[in-house]
C-alpha cells in the first residue's frame, strides 16, 4: 500500500490524473473559461484550469446531476440531458483495504445506488464486488476510500 498513515488518517489524497469531464459533455474544446459552471455547482467539485475544459473533483464531493453547469454554461458544449450523464462506471482497484484482511465498508456505505456490495470470504473479511449496471458516476464512493482504491472507468 502506498498510502502512508498519516495520510489515511489525515484524509490528504490527490485526485488521480485525466480527470472526469461534467456529465453530458460532448468533449469539446470550446470552453471559454468564464467559470459559470463551477460557481453554478451546488456541490463545489467542478474545477477549472487555463487553457483545460472543466473537470470534476470527486475528492470534494459527489456529483448530484442537478445540471446547473449545463444550464449556466453559455457555450453549446453539453448533449441533451435526456442522454446518459456519463459513460464511466465504478471500479475498485488492487490498494483496497480488504484485499489486506483490513475490513473496510466505506465505498460501500457512501453508495446510494448499491453499486457496490461485499460477499464474505473464507477468512472473514468480506470483499468488494461492483455491478457496474447500477451505478451512475456520481463518484460518491471515491472520497470516503481511505487507500483511493475506488475510481470510475469507461464502460465500452
Amino acid at each position: 500500500m502506498a498510502l502512508s498513515r498519516r495520510e489515511l488518517f489525515t484524509g490528504q489524497r490527490v485526485m488521480p490524473a485525466g480527470g472526469v469531464a461534467l456529465p453530458w459533455w460532448r468533449g469539446d474544446r470550446g470552453c471559454d473559461g468564464c467559470a459559470r459552471c463551477v460557481d453554478a455547482c451546488e456541490t463545489g467539485i467542478i474545477t477549472l484550469s487555463a487553457g483545460e475544459p472543466p473537470q470534476l473533483n470527486f475528492l470534494q464531493g459527489e456529483c448530484t446531476f442537478c445540471a446547473a453547469c449545463v444550464g449556466a454554461c453559455p457555450q453549446p458544449l453539453f448533449h441533451a440531458r435526456e442522454s446518459q450523464p456519463f459513460t464511466q462506471r465504478i471500479r475498485i482497484d488492487s490498494r483496497c483495504i480488504t484485499f489486506a484482511g483490513v475490513s473496510c465498508r466505506s465505498c460501500q456505505e457512501s453508495c446510494e445506488q448499491q453499486a457496490i456490495r461485499f460477499h464474505l470470504m473464507p477468512n472473514g473479511i468480506a470483499q468488494p464486488e461492483t455491478l457496474p449496471q447500477h451505478c451512475t458516476g456520481c463518484g460518491a464512493c471515491i472520497a470516503p476510500c481511505p487507500v483511493s482504491a475506488t475510481g470510475l472507468h469507461h464502460e465500452p
